[in-house]
């Protein structure tokens, strides 16, 4: 039987303790990370076109390399 009492990791009470202890929220700073999370997720958006339009590019140049070495 064990009677010692459980030990909590120090990073886990610091986690829980933050939780707590937040601070009020800036609306100001709030507002510029969203505006910046959009304008991420619109790069990452145009990223993905482009690469996805390559990759088709890749595609259609084999065939054309394929059909032209046949």
């Amino acid at each position: 039987m064990n009677n010692s009492t459980l030990e909590i990791p120090a990073a886990d009470r610091s986690t829980s303790s933050a939780r707590v202890s937040r601070p009020l929220v800036n609306p100001e700073e709030l507002s510029q990370l969203k505006r910046e999370l959009l304008q991420a997720e619109v790069r990452l958006a145009k990223a993905r076109a482009t690469v996805t339009g390559t990759e088709v590019d890749i595609k259609v140049l084999n065939a054309r390399m394929k059909a032209l070495t046949k």
